[in-house]
């Protein structure tokens, strides 16, 4: 019995393997080519309609006519021609940044000023270890950035080639009074086959990988200041007054920036779960769990808000006023304004939270 079961274990253990190393020419032959079936070159012509003895009226549609004399002349292969890479996206969700999407390379424009490009740069090539060939207070051309090297280069090139290299470069191409635009263009790209390195195509593609490590930078190096300059400025101040409609709203001497900057923070204090944001709309929405109990305090976890409401799905809408200051004004899920009780009562936990100067 345990030899037959043995048996049986070294064949499975066999078709196992089999199919493993199989398996692998499934997807790519690891050297940017496709590994696809081209056995439809060799289908032969089917068989011609055969029409029924008994039928006597045949159906005429122009839109099912194949052309007489029509015949496949060109059959080569087209399949391993194609890439089945994904897309690749900028990703431009962060504040300030924004996609040219007419540009011939993958552009993004930034919000700040040309003269602040030079240290994003040094900083970029600082933070990730980049081998530089040149950098200006306009530009920076990359090194080799190898997928064999940790670090930035393991992220970079096409999913179905090893041992590859690139090189980039970053170029200020415009600007104007509040952002500038910056450009990635993939160089030069190679691979190593046999021992030696081998010129391979460049592409958009792996240029837009690039650039959104340099996005994800400056996106950091942004949410770093901001939250300096919080704490620099310090406290917010606010009070009971108007939004810009005359409707009941906390206000601030402070502006929409700083009033927007800070609300995260203020809405996390209190326990509320911020759904969504459009800074375009001055809009937060956030929600009002329901009562978590004894279980969430057992596990010393308390999601319970901090504020006086009902269970619900809410909005803050934060508005510019006439003397530059900010209104804060709530709303629930279907943009209706709150009553003035309800604001007057939950005012005093956003006054406090407000007040932290550790947010």
């Amino acid at each position: 019995m345990l030899k037959h079961n043995k048996k049986y274990l070294l064949l499975s253990m066999a078709i196992g393997a089999n199919l493993i190393l199989s398996g692998c020419s499934w997807f790519s032959a690891n050297d940017g080519r496709e590994d696809i079936d081209e056995s439809y070159l060799n289908s032969k012509q089917g068989k011609d309609l055969q029409i029924p003895a008994n039928a006597n009226e045949i159906i005429q549609n122009d839109s099912f006519q194949i052309p007489e004399g029509a015949v496949i002349v060109n059959r080569q292969a087209k399949g391993s021609l194609l890439s089945l890479e994904p897309p690749q996206l900028l990703l431009t969700g962060g504040d300030g940044v924004r996609e040219d999407t007419d540009a011939s390379y993958p552009t993004v424009w930034l919000r700040g000023q040309s003269s602040e490009l030079k240290s994003f740069l040094d900083g970029f090539v600082e933070a990730n270890s980049i081998k530089i060939d040149t950098v200006s207070n306009q530009a920076l051309t990359t090194g080799w950035l190898s997928d064999e090297e940790e670090g930035l280069g393991e992220g970079l090139g096409s999913y179905n080639i090893d041992d590859q290299r690139h090189k980039f470069s970053l170029n200020l191409i415009a600007e104007n009074a509040n952002e500038f635009a910056v450009q990635a263009i993939h160089l030069t790209s190679q691979q190593e086959i046999d021992g030696n390195w081998k010129d391979i195509s460049t592409s958009n593609r792996v240029a837009k990988q690039f650039l959104n490590q340099f996005i994800g930078y400056y996106d950091g190096v942004r949410d770093r200041q901001a939250r300096a300059r919080i704490l620099e400025e310090g406290i917010i101040e606010t009070r009971l007054g108007t939004n810009p409609n005359g409707d009941i709203a906390i206000v601030s001497d402070r502006d929409f920036q700083a009033i927007w900057q800070q609300t995260p923070a203020v809405l996390e204090s209190l326990n509320l779960p911020i759904i969504d944001r459009d800074q375009s709309q001055g809009l937060f929405f956030f929600k009002v769990a329901e009562d978590s109990g004894f279980w969430s305090s057992l596990f010393g976890k308390n999601t319970n808000s901090r504020v006086d409401m009902l269970p619900g799905n809410y909005r803050i809408l934060i508005d510019t006023l006439a003397n530059g200051g900010s209104s804060i004004s709530f709303q629930n899920e279907a943009g209706e304004k709150l009553s003035p009780n309800l604001v007057g009562k939950i005012y005093p936990e956003f006054k406090a939270a407000f007040r932290k100067k550790e947010l």
